[in-house]
């Protein structure tokens, strides 16, 4: 196909709207659909055609990027009769960028293959920053063949793409890039509380220790935004307890016990029972101090 395929896009939420953004940018004809009229209508000012339904997206697309919180939407946006996979012609392609279970993956590849349809797993990571910038690390399963074909897609959203393996193996490393950064947060927050109990420069701390060995991308774009107190939602920590719930489920699955991953899980939960599930995941800062009496 050339650049002008036809491009759907569905879930128009902070990540996905940047995303859609730029693949706007890259060139290519554009159809948008979210259940909130607000995102839509902005992304027809961008040039964007806006559909009625999904299903109208899988009428007039060569390839579909699905952008949605969990499986349940990942469900109810792609599985047939009413979803995607009940319009989508043969020949297309389904591109699902939401973090979901590998398990979950290989059964809407299951469903769209009973249709023709091929099926991309494309989880990614980078957050809101690498979704406006177009650097988003892109972890693509599938068929090679198709992966390949739609590399201008996947190109026109992200900076690093890696190709995987087969469908259920980009949501297999989408998980273990969450035990990293799952835990990480965790540590940065409780680190900084630290820093600050002790009485030290935040900024300063953050400085030199990401010349140092415990430095990680973590550090440098959460550490600021905590030392700051800036909680505006990028990735919220209701993202981050259904990522981590992900990681239990598939630990219990393989009957592996991940100790330091479960307390990051029972952190997170811990957060949203104070209320800050729509705040960002660096808010952990914010539940941490209360806990020092800060």
């Amino acid at each position: 196909m050339t650049q002008q395929k036809n491009v759907g896009f569905i879930g128009l939420g902070t990540m996905g709207k940047a995303m859609a953004t730029n693949v706007l940018k890259a060139g290519f004809p554009l159809t948008v659909y979210d259940v909130r009229p607000e995102p839509v209508a902005e992304m027809e000012k961008k040039g964007a055609r806006a559909a009625r339904s999904v299903l109208e997206v899988g009428e007039t697309s060569d390839v579909v990027v699905v952008m949605v919180l969990n499986y349940h939407q990942v469900k109810e946006v792609a599985l047939p009769p009413q979803g995607l996979l009940g319009s989508m012609k043969k020949g297309t392609t389904l591109v699902v960028t939401s973090t979901i279970t590998p398990q979950n993956i290989v059964e809407v590849a299951q469903a769209a293959g009973q249709r023709g349809v091929e099926v991309i797993d494309s989880p990614v990571s980078g957050g809101v920053s690498g979704a406006e910038a177009g650097t988003l690390s892109v972890m693509a399963g599938g068929e090679e063949k198709v992966v390949n074909e739609h590399m201008d897609v996947l190109k026109a959203m992200g900076s690093k793409i890696s190709y995987v393996g087969k469908v259920g193996q980009g949501q297999a490393m989408k998980i273990l890039n969450q035990i990293l950064v799952s835990a990480n947060i965790v540590s940065v927050a409780e680190m900084l509380t630290m820093a600050k109990k002790l009485g030290t420069d935040l900024p300063f701390v953050l400085e030199t220790l990401g010349k140092g060995a415990g430095s990680s991308e973590v550090l440098k774009k959460l550490g600021p935004q905590m030392a700051a107190e800036d909680f505006v939602p990028r990735a919220t920590v209701d993202i981050l307890c259904k990522d981590t719930q992900i990681i239990m489920d598939a630990a219990m699955s393989l009957d592996i016990p991940l100790l330091v991953s479960s307390l990051s899980y029972q952190v997170f939960r811990m957060a949203r029972g104070k209320g800050m599930g729509q705040l960002d995941a660096a808010s952990l800062f914010k539940m941490f101090g209360e806990f020092a009496g800060l």
